[in-house]
């Protein structure tokens, strides 16, 4: 007699298309094996494809409903997913996309599907209380450029070959749906969630990648220097980051504690 994980793991290989012996598993009691198995099936793949759906909406209205199935069906078989948590589902869809997309002429379709992920992500995260600019003010000069800022969770960056914030845009409910050329170029996006939902903000590679330094912990002098950040745009970017609500703690080395 096959163990629990043993029948767990026949079970769940049914459940994706592939019987195998679970059959001899399953009690009919007035429906066939094959006819119960097609039930928990079939609800399995539009559970499935219900959450994916809800991650990737402008995806889906760009590629319409049947060819979005499609993408979904090789995507559960190559990445089912391993948690009753629904919210995972999609993690992997980008990586599928830039797979089985990048030789047919919608390679863009991965990099959206990034973007709709890291919406996802920042919807889903924590958010802790912002700090004001006031925060800096107790540092020295000399001090300033070792200070740290920490930045709310939901904080996610996506830089893209291509215009994808414009078709996330274009996409909305409340847009109209209009069409985006693709030649246009890239974007940079910074996405976070406040108090009035998702925030969406174009940003310069420079000023993206400062934001990645800053959220692995680089003091701010070097968080310039290694992302290449025009000195004349820091007060911009800074002020971006501050008047988000972005900023939840400013530590240095004249600073005892987190400000908050």
């Amino acid at each position: 007699m096959a163990s629990l994980p043993e029948l767990q793991a026949r079970f769940a290989a049914a459940l994706r298309g592939d019987p195998g012996p679970i059959e001899h598993d399953v009690v009919g009691d007035g429906l066939e094996a094959a006819g119960r198995l097609d039930i928990y099936r079939n609800n399995g793949r539009a559970v499935f494809e219900g959450a994916l759906e809800r991650t990737y909406p402008v995806l889906r209205r760009r590629v319409g409903e049947d060819y979005f199935r499609q993408l979904a069906h090789g995507y559960r078989v190559r990445f089912p997913s391993r948690s009753g948590d629904l919210h995972g589902v999609g993690e992997h869809f980008a990586h599928y996309l830039a797979e089985t997309e990048a030789e047919s002429g919608y390679a863009w379709l991965a990099e959206l599907a990034e973007l709709e992920w890291a919406c996802e992500c920042a919807f889903v995260a924590a958010r802790e209380q912002p700090v004001g600019p006031q925060a800096l003010a107790s540092l020295s000069p000399d001090a300033l450029g070792l200070a740290r800022l920490r930045l709310q969770p939901s904080l996610r960056g996506v830089a893209s070959s291509f215009p994808v914030l414009d078709v996330w845009r274009a996409n909305q409910p409340e847009a109209d749906g209009h069409a985006v050329d693709l030649a246009r170029g890239g974007q940079c996006i910074l996405v976070s969630c406040g108090a009035d939902g998702l925030e969406l903000v174009e940003a310069t590679a420079a000023a993206l990648a400062f934001t990645r330094q800053l959220q692995a912990g680089a003091p701010l002098g070097n968080a310039v220097d290694e992302s290449g950040l025009d000195l004349a745009e820091l007060p911009r970017v800074l002020g971006m980051l501050f008047s988000g609500g972005l900023v939840t703690a400013v530590t240095g080395p004249s600073l005892e504690s987190d400000p908050k």
